[in-house]
């Protein structure tokens, strides 16, 4: 009996550290304990158990809440609807009569939708602070996406116009794809946490009158499709952990990026575990795909079109030289740059760094750009700027990541920036100009997308003209011309000086032997042949 009593003690023991250990994402210990082992609309409902008896604030005490759940890093209070303000959290005040006079409180779901009832009208997870005036235009419209907006916000931040969503064909608002993945999210916990009020909600083009789906077919997909190509972001989950602070209760669709596919995507069929989530895209679960727009691709396209895929450019890296890129002159194939963003109030200037774990956007590194237009820089290291080479011909670029030994590539019209292996279509081929000494560097199969860096959540992507604009420095070389007598022999391909492939896999020995004079490119370096 003692013997069994032990056990019995050791087992109870091991079951309670076990306990104590299990615990779900952004410290939110077992509060989704509950939900454990649901699928589909089940899950839904196992949320809305958990998250739905939450702490009411008033209307007004939301102006307060704001400091603790909607600063940025400079003090300033954090709009999503416009890229141009600089709003003190006093600035609430008075009328309005453009963009940039005040802010005020809006209702991402339009309180008109449910009657201004409460605790809807307060809950501070989907009533966040914007711009009053852009808030106004967009009134109580839907969101979606529009090709020919009737009204844009500063710098076309955010739109008014007909629907180009397929299913809907009305007015609608749409955000800035940076926050488009946080309004789906917010939509998804409206959905979830009023699981038992949804069903009366008013508007037809977005409801569908029940408790689940909740949402039109046209609206889940689009939603989806935000939620993905715009993942969560420090800012989401630092908001929502404030917010936790002032309600007590949680969105977890920010603590779980991807649940949404467990209950209205592709993965309805998997249980959900609170402490073991797995958060991978299956293949072929996105609503909306984006296949090819090229029916008829390049039947021969150039395998290899840069000077070289696996370049050696400094076998001593450190202290490179860059200047700054003023004409498209000083943009050649075979050279090396850096792309930079000069900085502002809120962040330090800085370069595209490594590339994200499956994220699909570059981080910074800091950088110090020098009164005679240069840096001096450590390149091609974690946490350092990374060198990108230039192939193809004017028009056409193509841009390798040297440290990433990848290509920059748009393989969808998202706000992402890819990467491939090889470098033979549209995605993968550029275009560059230079105006004022900013370089935009816009993507051939998705003309409207340019790279560009977010001074928000920094990072460097591919955006429709939203963000910040950036420069290219130029890697600067003694002489211009570089000669290859001190190299070691490899097998090289080389390249004349527009790209064009001219020997491929021979030994670097023989490989300028008989060709005709001119400039050529060799493993990343201009060379001449007399």
């Amino acid at each position: 009996m003692l013997r069994f009593r032990k056990i019995t003690l050791v087992t109870t023991m091991l079951a309670l550290v076990l306990h104590a250990f299990a615990q779900g994402p952004n410290n939110s210990g077992t509060y989704y304990q509950a939900a454990t082992g649901k699928k589909g609309a089940a899950l839904k409902t196992a949320l809305y158990s958990i998250i739905s008896n939450h702490g009411t604030i008033s209307y007004r005490e939301l102006l307060s809440y704001y400091e603790k759940t909607d600063k940025r890093a400079d003090g300033k209070l954090w709009d999503m609807y416009s890229c141009t303000t600089n709003y003190t959290f006093r600035d609430n005040a008075g009328g309005y009569k453009k963009e940039g006079d005040c802010w005020n409180r809006e209702h991402s779901v339009p309180q008109s939708w449910f009657n201004e009832a409460s605790p809807m009208k307060s809950d501070i997870v989907h009533v966040v602070p914007t711009d009053g005036y852009v808030n106004n235009r967009r009134g109580n419209l839907p969101f979606g996406e529009t090709q020919k907006p009737t009204y844009s916000s500063n710098g076309g931040f955010s739109k008014v116009g007909p629907c180009s969503t397929e299913g809907y064909s009305g007015t609608v608002f749409e955000p800035n794809d940076e926050y488009k993945g946080d309004f789906a999210r917010i939509y998804f916990y409206m959905a979830t946490c009023y699981e038992n009020k949804i069903s009366s909600w008013s508007n037809t083009a977005v409801f569908a009158g029940n408790k689940y789906p909740a949402y039109k077919s046209w609206f889940i997909k689009m939603l989806l499709r935000w939620a993905k190509q715009d993942p969560v972001s420090k800012k989401e989950i630092d908001r929502n952990n404030a917010v936790y602070g002032c309600q007590q209760n949680r969105n977890p669709f920010v603590d779980y990026p991807g649940l949404e596919e467990y209950i209205w995507g592709g993965k309805q069929n998997v249980a959900f575990s609170y402490d073991n989530y797995d958060n991978s895209t299956d293949p072929g679960t996105d609503p909306d795909p984006n296949p090819d727009p090229d029916p008829n691709p390049d039947p021969d396209p150039d395998p290899n079109p840069d000077p070289d895929p696996n370049p050696d450019p400094d076998p001593n890296p450190n202290g490179v030289v860059f200047t700054l890129v003023k004409s498209e002159t000083e943009i050649n194939a075979g050279s090396y740059y850096i792309l930079v963003f000069p900085g502002n109030d809120k962040v330090k200037s800085c370069a595209l760094s490594d590339l994200t774990d499956g994220k699909n956007f570059y981080t910074s590194a800091d950088v110090t750009i020098g009164s005679d237009e240069t840096i001096t820089t450590t390149v091609d290291e974690k946490g350092k700027p990374h060198q990108l080479l230039l192939g193809g011909t004017k028009g056409a670029y193509t841009i390798y990541d040297v440290m990433g030994k990848v290509y920059l590539s748009q393989t969808s019209n998202d706000n992402k920036l890819y990467t491939a292996t090889t470098a033979s279509d549209n995605k993968t081929k550029w275009s560059i100009s230079v105006e004022a000494g900013y370089s935009h560097i816009t993507n051939n199969n998705w003309t409207s997308r340019e790279i560009q860096f977010n001074a928000n959540s920094p990072r460097f992507a591919c955006y429709t003209g939203s963000q910040k604009d950036l420069m290219l420095y130029r890697r600067t070389v003694t002489d211009g011309i570089d000669t290859p007598t001190t190299w070691q022999p490899t097998r090289v391909t080389v390249y004349s000086i527009t790209g064009i492939a001219v020997r491929r896999n021979v030994e670097r020995s023989v490989a300028l032997t008989g060709l005709p004079k001119g400039i050529y490119i060799l493993n990343g370096k201009k060379v001449v042949v007399n």
